[in-house]
């Protein structure tokens, strides 16, 4: 009887122990869901923000390729052509 009782007294202990375990691998897990949450957010973050620094360059690119292919004032005359063609697309899309 007295072995019976060690080994119920052991396998008790042993399952508190797993329950304890549990339970930290619990508050764990979900600190690293938290902490993953938080960088998605910030890769989504930095990730807008990429995209609009590449718009930015983009543009800043086409400004000086027109520079210095047609000079400042035709390249500023043949830009201004070209908005008021986008502008007339965009009307007729729209009626």
């Amino acid at each position: 009887m007295a072995n019976e009782q060690r080994l119920i007294s052991g396998i008790e202990y042993k399952v508190r122990k797993l329950i304890e375990l549990n339970d930290e691998l619990r508050k764990e897990n979900t600190g690293l869901h938290q902490r993953i949450n938080a960088l998605n957010s910030n890769v989504a973050a930095l990730t807008k923000e990429l995209e609009v620094k590449r718009n930015e360059l983009f543009k800043i690119s086409l400004a000086h390729t027109i520079e210095s292919e047609l000079g400042v004032e035709e390249g500023k005359e043949r830009l201004d052509n070209l908005i008021g063609e986008i502008e007339k697309c965009i009307e007729v899309m729209s009626d």
